[in-house]
């Protein structure tokens, strides 16, 4: 059964945005195990890192722009939850003809 996306609340560092849509990507890290007993033309072997990312990338409609390295909580509410502190990694606002003035940022959660 499809989910709709509609009453996502998103905030951060306490302002509220009205968001347009929300990508959240979960990266790990892999390590390299590859050794020379791994026969000719096999594949590579990998394992876990240590470490794990979480992303975050949003487009809202408002004249605000959010600043590149600043830090806050963050809060994602509805069909997709999340919250925790996070920094800005990137962030742009833009505006055309007939259209509303739109931002968009990318932040990792910490």
């Amino acid at each position: 059964m499809a989910t709709s996306s509609q009453g996502l609340t998103f905030v951060f560092s306490g302002t509220t945005l009205t968001i347009t849509s929300v990508q959240v990507n979960d990266n790990q890290d892999l390590l390299d195990a590859t050794h020379l007993g791994v026969a000719p033309n096999a594949r590579r072997i990998f394992v876990s890192g240590l470490a794990t990312d979480r992303e975050v990338t949003i487009d809202y409609i408002s004249t605000t722009i959010l600043s590149a390295g600043g830090s806050g909580a963050l809060s994602i509410s509805g069909p997709i939850s999340i919250s925790g502190n996070a920094t800005v990694s990137n962030a742009s606002i833009g505006a055309s003809v007939g259209d509303f003035v739109r931002g968009s940022a990318t932040f990792r959660l910490t």
